[in-house]
Protein backbone atom coordinates (compact mmCIF):
# COMPACT_ATOMS: atom_id res chain seq x y z
CA UNK A 1 0.00 0.00 0.00
CA UNK A 2 1.30 3.24 -1.01
CA UNK A 3 3.06 5.24 2.15
CA UNK A 4 1.30 8.55 1.57
CA UNK A 5 -2.15 6.84 1.30
CA UNK A 6 -1.57 5.24 4.49
CA UNK A 7 -0.87 8.84 5.99
CA UNK A 8 -3.74 10.42 4.68
CA UNK A 9 -5.97 7.31 5.60
CA UNK A 10 -4.62 7.28 9.06
CA UNK A 11 -5.08 11.18 9.71
CA UNK A 12 -8.86 10.73 7.70
CA UNK A 13 -9.89 7.70 10.28
CA UNK A 14 -8.49 10.26 13.34
CA UNK A 15 -10.40 12.98 12.01
CA UNK A 16 -13.54 11.42 11.69
CA UNK A 17 -13.23 9.30 15.36
CA UNK A 18 -12.63 13.04 17.16
CA UNK A 19 -15.70 13.96 15.26
CA UNK A 20 -17.71 11.70 15.51
CA UNK A 21 -16.94 11.25 19.65
CA UNK A 22 -17.18 14.82 20.31
CA UNK A 23 -20.92 15.14 18.46
CA UNK A 24 -21.75 12.00 20.40
CA UNK A 25 -20.55 13.49 23.83
CA UNK A 26 -22.46 16.80 22.50
CA UNK A 27 -25.99 15.17 22.27
CA UNK A 28 -25.21 12.95 25.53
CA UNK A 29 -24.56 16.07 27.62
CA UNK A 30 -27.82 17.37 26.79
CA UNK A 31 -29.66 14.11 26.81
CA UNK A 32 -28.06 14.00 30.65
CA UNK A 33 -29.44 17.27 31.84
CA UNK A 34 -32.58 16.76 30.17
CA UNK A 35 -32.50 13.48 32.09
CA UNK A 36 -31.41 15.01 35.25
CA UNK A 37 -34.08 18.02 35.06
CA UNK A 38 -36.66 15.41 34.67
CA UNK A 39 -35.87 13.20 37.34
CA UNK A 40 -35.24 16.29 39.26
CA UNK A 41 -39.26 17.00 38.89
CA UNK A 42 -40.67 13.60 38.99
CA UNK A 43 -38.88 14.01 42.90
CA UNK A 44 -41.39 16.84 43.60
CA UNK A 45 -44.17 14.69 42.39
CA UNK A 46 -43.93 17.95 39.17
CA UNK A 47 -44.88 15.88 36.25
CA UNK A 48 -46.67 18.50 34.46
CA UNK A 49 -43.24 20.37 34.07
CA UNK A 50 -42.39 20.94 30.81
CA UNK A 51 -38.82 22.29 28.74
CA UNK A 52 -38.32 23.08 25.33
CA UNK A 53 -36.44 26.19 23.42
CA UNK A 54 -35.28 27.54 20.56
CA UNK A 55 -32.56 30.28 18.80
CA UNK A 56 -34.09 33.37 18.63
CA UNK A 57 -32.35 36.36 16.57
CA UNK A 58 -33.57 40.06 16.08
CA UNK A 59 -36.33 40.56 13.48
CA UNK A 60 -34.52 43.77 12.46
CA UNK A 61 -31.32 41.79 11.40
CA UNK A 62 -29.36 43.34 14.53
CA UNK A 63 -26.79 40.92 16.48
CA UNK A 64 -27.29 43.11 19.74
CA UNK A 65 -29.19 41.89 22.20
CA UNK A 66 -30.47 44.47 24.86
CA UNK A 67 -28.83 42.70 27.63
CA UNK A 68 -25.38 43.85 30.03
CA UNK A 69 -23.14 41.91 32.05
CA UNK A 70 -21.00 43.49 34.78
CA UNK A 71 -17.46 43.52 33.86
CA UNK A 72 -15.81 43.12 37.24
CA UNK A 73 -12.03 44.91 36.31
CA UNK A 74 -14.02 48.10 35.71
CA UNK A 75 -16.72 48.04 37.79
CA UNK A 76 -19.09 49.17 35.08
CA UNK A 77 -21.59 46.96 33.02
CA UNK A 78 -20.60 46.01 29.66
CA UNK A 79 -22.93 45.13 26.73
CA UNK A 80 -23.70 41.69 24.90
CA UNK A 81 -23.89 40.89 21.74
CA UNK A 82 -25.07 37.62 20.01
CA UNK A 83 -25.88 36.73 16.76
CA UNK A 84 -27.92 34.17 18.08
CA UNK A 85 -29.47 33.37 21.36
CA UNK A 86 -30.90 29.59 22.69
CA UNK A 87 -34.47 30.52 24.66
CA UNK A 88 -35.66 27.90 27.09
CA UNK A 89 -38.74 28.14 28.49
CA UNK A 90 -40.31 25.92 31.72
CA UNK A 91 -43.97 25.65 29.92
CA UNK A 92 -45.35 25.03 26.62
CA UNK A 93 -48.63 26.22 25.51
CA UNK A 94 -51.93 24.29 26.15
CA UNK A 95 -52.71 24.59 22.11
CA UNK A 96 -50.27 23.40 19.80
CA UNK A 97 -50.94 22.49 16.08
CA UNK A 98 -51.05 18.84 14.80
CA UNK A 99 -48.68 19.60 11.63
CA UNK A 100 -45.89 20.81 14.40
CA UNK A 101 -45.91 17.84 16.71
CA UNK A 102 -45.94 15.84 13.34
CA UNK A 103 -43.22 17.94 12.23
CA UNK A 104 -41.09 17.16 15.47
CA UNK A 105 -41.79 13.61 15.61
CA UNK A 106 -39.90 13.36 12.05
CA UNK A 107 -37.37 15.58 12.87
CA UNK A 108 -36.45 13.22 16.07
CA UNK A 109 -36.64 9.92 13.55
CA UNK A 110 -34.59 11.13 11.04
CA UNK A 111 -31.95 12.20 14.49
CA UNK A 112 -31.69 8.19 14.74
CA UNK A 113 -31.36 7.65 11.05
CA UNK A 114 -28.44 10.31 10.87
CA UNK A 115 -26.49 8.57 13.55
CA UNK A 116 -26.92 5.70 11.65
CA UNK A 117 -25.61 7.25 8.40
CA UNK A 118 -22.49 8.91 10.33
CA UNK A 119 -21.66 5.15 11.60
CA UNK A 120 -22.19 3.58 8.16
CA UNK A 121 -20.55 6.26 6.33
CA UNK A 122 -16.64 4.89 7.11
CA UNK A 123 -17.28 1.51 6.34
CA UNK A 124 -18.18 2.24 3.36
CA UNK A 125 -14.95 4.70 2.71
CA UNK A 126 -12.70 1.91 4.30
CA UNK A 127 -13.83 -0.57 1.53
CA UNK A 128 -12.79 2.00 -1.45
CA UNK A 129 -9.87 2.47 0.33
CA UNK A 130 -8.94 -1.49 0.30
CA UNK A 131 -9.84 -1.73 -3.12
CA UNK A 132 -7.04 0.65 -4.40
CA UNK A 133 -4.91 -1.77 -1.92
CA UNK A 134 -5.84 -4.78 -4.38
CA UNK A 135 -6.09 -2.81 -7.23
CA UNK A 136 -9.06 -3.01 -8.04
CA UNK A 137 -9.88 0.91 -7.69
CA UNK A 138 -11.74 1.26 -11.47
CA UNK A 139 -14.15 -1.22 -10.89
CA UNK A 140 -18.70 -1.16 -11.15
CA UNK A 141 -18.72 -2.21 -7.75
CA UNK A 142 -15.82 0.73 -6.56
CA UNK A 143 -18.42 3.18 -8.64
CA UNK A 144 -21.04 2.15 -6.37
CA UNK A 145 -19.67 2.56 -3.26
CA UNK A 146 -18.18 6.10 -4.39
CA UNK A 147 -21.87 7.09 -5.32
CA UNK A 148 -23.51 5.75 -2.38
CA UNK A 149 -20.51 7.89 -0.06
CA UNK A 150 -22.06 11.01 -2.37
CA UNK A 151 -26.16 10.40 -1.59
CA UNK A 152 -24.81 9.74 2.35
CA UNK A 153 -23.61 12.75 2.39
CA UNK A 154 -26.23 14.86 0.68
CA UNK A 155 -28.88 12.79 2.40
CA UNK A 156 -26.83 14.14 5.73
CA UNK A 157 -27.21 17.28 4.28
CA UNK A 158 -31.16 17.26 3.63
CA UNK A 159 -31.25 15.95 7.03
CA UNK A 160 -29.30 18.42 8.85
CA UNK A 161 -31.20 21.08 6.97
CA UNK A 162 -35.01 19.73 7.29
CA UNK A 163 -33.72 19.91 11.85
CA UNK A 164 -32.61 23.26 11.25
CA UNK A 165 -36.11 24.23 9.79
CA UNK A 166 -38.51 21.89 12.30
CA UNK A 167 -36.43 23.70 15.23
CA UNK A 168 -37.65 27.42 14.29
CA UNK A 169 -41.04 25.79 13.17
CA UNK A 170 -41.46 24.19 16.61
CA UNK A 171 -39.47 27.37 18.32
CA UNK A 172 -42.13 30.04 16.52
CA UNK A 173 -44.95 27.45 17.94
CA UNK A 174 -43.53 27.78 21.82
CA UNK A 175 -42.30 31.26 21.54
CA UNK A 176 -43.56 34.34 20.80
CA UNK A 177 -40.85 37.39 21.76
CA UNK A 178 -41.65 41.06 20.92
CA UNK A 179 -39.15 41.85 18.12
CA UNK A 180 -37.27 38.30 18.09
CA UNK A 181 -37.97 35.73 15.70
CA UNK A 182 -36.88 32.18 15.53
CA UNK A 183 -33.38 31.27 13.92
CA UNK A 184 -32.80 28.58 11.35
CA UNK A 185 -29.52 27.38 11.48
CA UNK A 186 -26.57 28.70 8.68
CA UNK A 187 -26.92 26.86 5.23
CA UNK A 188 -24.20 24.16 5.34
CA UNK A 189 -23.09 24.75 1.85
CA UNK A 190 -19.35 22.68 2.53
CA UNK A 191 -21.33 19.76 2.96
CA UNK A 192 -24.01 20.62 0.14
CA UNK A 193 -20.92 20.91 -1.85
CA UNK A 194 -18.44 18.25 -1.18
CA UNK A 195 -21.51 15.61 -1.77
CA UNK A 196 -21.95 17.09 -5.11
CA UNK A 197 -18.31 17.30 -5.67
CA UNK A 198 -17.69 13.30 -5.05
CA UNK A 199 -21.05 12.94 -7.00
CA UNK A 200 -19.42 13.93 -10.39
CA UNK A 201 -16.30 12.27 -9.56
CA UNK A 202 -18.15 9.09 -9.63
CA UNK A 203 -18.89 9.62 -12.90
CA UNK A 204 -16.32 10.83 -14.18
CA UNK A 205 -15.02 7.53 -12.75
CA UNK A 206 -17.29 5.27 -14.38
CA UNK A 207 -16.66 7.06 -17.72
CA UNK A 208 -13.19 6.26 -17.18
CA UNK A 209 -13.88 3.09 -16.06
CA UNK A 210 -15.82 2.42 -19.17
CA UNK A 211 -13.54 3.56 -21.90
CA UNK A 212 -10.51 1.49 -20.02
CA UNK A 213 -12.47 -1.83 -20.13
CA UNK A 214 -12.94 -0.75 -23.90
CA UNK A 215 -9.59 -0.39 -24.30
CA UNK A 216 -8.30 -3.79 -22.71
CA UNK A 217 -10.59 -5.45 -25.27
CA UNK A 218 -9.07 -4.27 -27.87
CA UNK A 219 -5.84 -5.09 -26.70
Amino acid sequence: MNKKLKIYSFVLAVVYVIFFIHSVFEVGRYAVAGFEIGYNKGQKNDFDFQICGGFMTPVNGSVTFPTTVLNEKTGKDAYLEFRQVFVYMDNTPEQIPAYVTIVGIIARILTFILLGLFIYLPFVVYKIMKSITKNEFYSILNIKRIRKVAFILLTIFVIILYNDFSMALLTNAYLQIKDYTAYVGAFNYPLLFIGLVVLVLSEILKYTTVIKEEQDLTI
